[in-house]
């Protein structure tokens, strides 16, 4: 009587579907990020290309500032001419988490490409402008619209690559916009000089469209993209088994989300105003041949202020560093750029310029990693507080650039209530930012938040 060899079968895998019928809870897929490779960093490269041709050639709204306050636009009042930049800031940052939902179901390979033509194409239709409204449709509204399916998307791509790199790989990218601040206030009034304004703009275009051609080509994701099957799979699931959890929702409801949304806000009332105004100070100052770089030198600083905080964040916490960020940005403003405007120097512009270009990159790249640490890693919630926290931001931008022009159109040619307005919003935001450090993680000042 023979017995049958004993068989050695391969352990079975458990499909959602399986676990299902079995009234076992459903396991999510594992998604294991390479962390590195060749792809990964192909990918970063491809996102600062991303960055440099949406968020940095917004950076550069001070040049356009002058050059139609000076020439093309000279019957625009301050104020209106602000709601161009104050548009791109807004649609950018109030569209970016819809676009990166865009990414996640559809993939970046199929959202990437229509927005990169968007914004070619607006920037080749502002050099046919010459008229406010077309500019405000050309530059305020299509390119904002286009920046917001490139900027914030390029960093949800690139990070899907990484788990313990994140951090850098975030850095690098979001260093794209602050050198396309650099660039971009160098070589468009040279090119103005030489070509004229529509010639200097479609060459732009041209260096953008071959620079985006190419981050298509780099960037990918290391998933397949979730599809609308895969969505109303979920759907219909969640519609027949309902799972109780907690809504995202009730965090809004939290003390220190509350505080820290209303500090982004205030910040974001005065952070672009050097931005925006400081090359019409300089040039006013009898500066004029400087003006111009007075933006690619705030984006220097900015560079290097998008990575020393967040590595400095590491060491004593997001919010204790976000809250220093802050509150400097608006001691800065009315500390050093007030005093320039009854003594101005050129080293006083270069210093100021370095300093709040530094403070400034330091609250764009910490905003993310203090909204993640209010959601305590809760995936239901980090999706929505960051909806919030970019609506915030939106929001501010709005209403803070217009605020600041309606105020400089009653002065003239001065700047010192608008620099008063733009310095003590800062300082409230940084206080509210306090508050909300204070709400949550208590009084003592030498703990890690």
């Amino acid at each position: 009587m023979s017995e049958e060899a004993p068989k050695h079968e391969a352990p079975s895998v458990i499909s959602p579907i399986e676990n299902e019928e079995k009234g076992l809870a459903p396991k999510p897929l594992e998604r294991v990020p390479p962390n590195g490779g060749a792809k990964a960093w192909a990918c970063v490269a491809g996102s600062f290309l991303l960055q440099f041709c949406s968020f940095g050639y917004v950076n550069a709204c001070g040049i356009f500032q002058l050059y139609y306050q000076e020439t093309m636009l000279k019957d625009q009042t301050s104020s209106a001419l602000a709601w161009i930049t104050t548009l791109q800031i807004f649609l950018l940052f109030m569209f970016g988490p819809a676009v990166g939902k865009m990414i996640d179901v559809y993939g970046c390979r199929r959202t990437l490409p229509p927005f990169s033509i968007g914004a070619v194409f607006s920037v080749c239709m502002l050099s046919l402008c010459t008229k406010y409204w077309q500019v405000m449709l050309a530059q305020g509204v299509a390119f904002g619209l286009a920046a917001a399916g490139l900027s914030l998307p390029a960093m949800a791509t690139a990070t899907q690559w990484f788990s313990t790199k994140k951090g850098l790989a975030v850095g690098i990218v979001s260093a794209g916009s602050s050198l396309g601040g650099v660039i971009y206030p160098c070589m468009l009034p040279r090119l103005i000089e030489q070509v004229g304004f529509a010639s200097a703009v479609r060459w732009t275009a041209l260096m953008q469209g071959i620079l985006l051609f190419i981050a298509n080509l780099l960037c990918s994701s290391p998933y397949p993209p979730l599809g609308r099957a895969s969505k109303e799979a979920s759907a219909e699931k969640d519609a027949t088994e309902p799972t109780p959890r907690r809504s995202g929702l009730r965090g809004f409801k939290s003390l220190p989300w509350g505080f820290f949304v209303l500090g982004c806000f205030f910040t974001m009332w005065g952070l672009f105003a050097p931005l925006n105004y400081l090359p019409e100070m300089a040039a006013l100052h009898g500066y004029q041949s400087f003006a111009r770089y007075t933006l690619a030198i705030a984006n220097a600083g900015s560079l290097v202020g998008r990575i020393v905080p967040g590595w400095v964040s590491d060491i004593i916490g997001q919010f204790n560093t976000m809250c220093i960020v802050t509150s400097l940005s608006g001691v800065l403003v009315l500390a050093f750029w007030l005093p320039l405007e009854f003594h101005t120097s050129l080293a006083g512009i270069i210093v100021f310029a370095l300093l709040f270009g530094f403070v400034s990159g330091g609250f764009v790249s910490l905003g993310p990693p203090c909204v993640v640490s209010l959601a305590e890693d809760r995936v239901d919630e980090i999706g929505v507080k960051l909806g919030g926290f970019c609506l915030a931001i939106a929001l501010g931008a709005l209403t803070g650039l217009p605020i600041e022009g309606a105020i400089k159109d009653r002065e003239g040619n001065k700047f010192t209530g608008l620099m008063c307005f733009a310095g003590a919003t800062m300082i409230l935001g940084g206080v509210c930012t306090g508050t909300a450090r204070v709400f949550k993680g208590g009084p003592r000042l030498m703990k890690k938040v």
